[in-house]
Parts: C-alpha cells; sequence; structure tokens
C-alpha cells in the first residue's frame, strides 16, 4: 500500500511541478504529510533516513533562519514567510523516507519529470517564434526581436531555473545510455536538443551558466577514454551555442545594457546590510527594510531579493545562515559524488541529481534559485530523489548502517 502510494506521490509531483507551482505544492504538501507520518509510526522508514551529515546541516539552516526571523524586530516579525522559503527543502529527508530501496519507482518518477519537462521545453519554444503565453493571455516581453519565453510559468527566469535543472539530468541519462547502451542513444540525445533550445530562447544567463557547469561535472566523470570525447563535443555545443547572434548579443548585452547595473546595486546594498546586521541578518521577508536602509544609489530593474542566492541566506540569517546554507549545499554533494562513485551505482538519478547541485550552486550567483518557487521545488525533489536512491543502493551493498 505504501509503495503504491509513494509511487503516485512522486510520479504526480512530477508530472505537475513544470506546469503548475501551485499543483506542485500541493503534492509536495502530500509528500510531506506522508514523510513524516512514516518517521513517527514506522522504525522500518526510519532506517531510510540521510546520512547524520545532511540532518545536521539541514537543522542548522532551519535554526539559523528561525532565529534570523525571530530577531529580526524592531520591525515586523513575518512568521509566515519562513514555512513558505524553507519548507521545500524537507524534501531531502521525506522523499528518501518514501522511496530509499525503490530505485524502479524513483527512475520512473525521474522519466516522467524529464517527459513533462519537454513538454515545457516545446511550449517555450513555440512562444519563442508565435510570442503568445497562451496560459496567460498576453504577449511576451522581447529583447533584440527575439521573444522571451517562460513556458507555462510567470517568469523566465523561474523557467529558466526549471528547463536548467531538467537539462542537466536529462544529460546525465544521455551520460548513462552512452556507456551502457548506445544503441538507444537518439532519446536522450533528442531530449537534450529539445531542452537545450527551451534553455537558449528562455534568454536566462544565470541558468544558461548552470547547465554548463553541471555539463562539465558530467563530462569530468566520465571514463578516462571517454573523457576527451566528451570534453570536445562540449566544446564544439559552447562554440555553436555562442554563435548564435540573439545569445552572443545576450551576452555584450550583460555588460553594456544600462539595466544591468540592477545586479551589482542589488549586491553592493545587499552587502551593506549584511555588514550592518553580520550575525542575526535581517529575517524572512525583509529585503525591502534593507534597502529602505542601505539602498545605493543607482537604477533598480527589480527590488525584491540580492539577485543571489548566496548573499540572500546571509540578508535573511546572518553570516550563521549563510554558514549553514554552504554546509548543507556541500553536505549533499559530497554524499552524492562519494557514494556514486564507491558504490559503484551507475544510476543517472545520482549523477543528475549531483551534477543539479553543481548547476544550481554556480547559478545561484546571479539569481535567488533557492528562493523561487519553481525551480527550488525541482532541485530539491532532484536532490531527494538521488539521496534516496543512493541511499538504497548503500544499504543493498551493506555499506550503511541503519
Amino acid at each position: 500500500m505504501i509503495s503504491r502510494w509513494t509511487a503516485l506521490l512522486l510520479g504526480l509531483f512530477a508530472l505537475c511541478a513544470p506546469v503548475s507551482v501551485a499543483l506542485g505544492n500541493i503534492t509536495a504538501v502530500l509528500i510531506l504529510i506522508t514523510g513524516v507520518g512514516l518517521a513517527v509510526f514506522s522504525a522500518e522508514h526510519r532506517r531510510h533516513l540521510p546520512p547524520r551529515n545532511i540532518l545536521l546541516a539541514l537543522g542548522a539552516l532551519f535554526l539559523t533562519h528561525l532565529l534570523g526571523t525571530a530577531l529580526s524586530a524592531p520591525g515586523p516579525v513575518q512568521w509566515h514567510k519562513f514555512p513558505e522559503e524553507m519548507w521545500f527543502k524537507l524534501f531531502l529527508v521525506t522523499v528518501p523516507l518514501l522511496a530509499a530501496g525503490r530505485p524502479r519507482v524513483i527512475e520512473k518518477a525521474m522519466g516522467v519529470l524529464l517527459a513533462v519537462g519537454a513538454l515545457a521545453a516545446f511550449y517555450a519554444v513555440v512562444q519563442f517564434f508565435t510570442g503568445q503565453d497562451l496560459i496567460r493571455h498576453r504577449t511576451l516581453d522581447a529583447t533584440m526581436g527575439y521573444f522571451i519565453a517562460t513556458s507555462f510559468h510567470g517568469h523566465h527566469l523561474s523557467y529558466g531555473g526549471q528547463v536548467m535543472l531538467v537539462f542537466v539530468l536529462a544529460l546525465a541519462w544521455l551520460r548513462q545510455t552512452l556507456l551502457t547502451r548506445p544503441r538507444l542513444l537518439w532519446a536522450p540525445l533528442l531530449l537534450c536538443l529539445l531542452l537545450g533550445f527551451g534553455l537558449i530562447f528562455s534568454f536566462a544567463r544565470s541558468a544558461q551558466l548552470g547547465a554548463l557547469a553541471g555539463s562539465i561535472y558530467l563530462v569530468l566523470t566520465l571514463p578516462r577514454n571517454w573523457r576527451r570525447w566528451g570534453g570536445g563535443l562540449l566544446l564544439v555545443v559552447m562554440i555553436a551555442t555562442v554563435a548564435v547572434p540573439m545569445v552572443r548579443h545576450r551576452i555584450v548585452e550583460g555588460f553594456t545594457d544600462e539595466k544591468e547595473v540592477t545586479r551589482p546595486n542589488l549586491w553592493r546594498s545587499s552587502l551593506a546590510g549584511i555588514a550592518d546586521r553580520p550575525l542575526r541578518g535581517w529575517g524572512q521577508g525583509n529585503f525591502d527594510r534593507l534597502l529602505a536602509e542601505h539602498e545605493v544609489a543607482g537604477f533598480y530593474e527589480s527590488r525584491a531579493h540580492s539577485h543571489n542566492d548566496y548573499l540572500m541566506h546571509a540578508v535573511n540569517a546572518g553570516l550563521p545562515g549563510l554558514a549553514a546554507a554552504l554546509w548543507l549545499l556541500m553536505a549533499v554533494l559530497v554524499f552524492l559524488h562519494t557514494g556514486w562513485r564507491r558504490t559503484g551505482s551507475g544510476s543517472w538519478v545520482v549523477a543528475g541529481a549531483a551534477s543539479a547541485q553543481i548547476a544550481v550552486a554556480v547559478a545561484g550567483f546571479f539569481q535567488v534559485f533557492q528562493t523561487d518557487d519553481e525551480p527550488e521545488m525541482m532541485l530539491y525533489f532532484i536532490l531527494g530523489c538521488g539521496v534516496a536512491h543512493l541511499l538504497g543502493a548503500r544499504r543493498g551493498a551493506g555499506q550503511l548502517s541503519p
């Protein structure tokens, strides 16, 4: 019964997340409730908890951000913002509680995520050529005469974060197919091509940079005799992509368009605010208060956040919050990478999860993917599935004590 319910929940989330943040939230609540229930009432499922280092890092992140919110006075203490911006990270615990030891269920859910992510990318390609958001009945914004695709979401950066994650996941599938079943290489190759166009048409440079970082990781972990070919192919793809006029213009725009000073201005304001409150931060939801006191003079296209994941953690919870966030990032990445290599588990799910963590770690220097619901929910679902898959493989090999 639990196994069927697990398969249904994971499949539903993978079906909903790329097309609807509301439906993704509803399914995430069901996963959270089920995971908590299993942790409380099932000793067998408690054996599937992530390693202690991940749990401690996750606990430190929650504690520092909770304290940052509690100590944000004088001014409003926005308690509702704390769970709103933190709860998806619990996928690191709840997904393994549900799915560890069920590799087929995990891989089927990841397959659904790839399929629906491809549908979202196809819709983004349609938007790029037509300029129409059929869901919201609006004409899309344009740059350089090209329409900026948002797919099923309201903003191109939210969509860009999601397609970045699905792209590196598909690339991990391509990597495994190349090594084990090369005759079937056409399927993941076509999928990566479609997702690549969807990523380019999002015009999300931070997501594109993150996808490149995740791709480099997957190439570097190839067997030695394949690494040179993989690196050469990646270089050819990079050159071909940069050769596209709109991509090249978008890169140049980052250094010439007056609107691009928004990020440096937000970074300077954030650093000034962090210096003012280095230990407690400003609390969740109080970025406007920080700007009111530490805004530097200049143009701001957006004033909602720091446009940087790391600065945003420090703004919300001070330097302790940033340290906890870095601890969690490294704890998850080290567990996935070392566990994947040591157990000999060839699962593309684990490789895809590690590359997704690297992609967001790099892209997060220029965007707040950790507090943007669309990419955040997908990131922690992928990471939770990767941790769950690896826990099952390691316990099956007798390498992990209960």
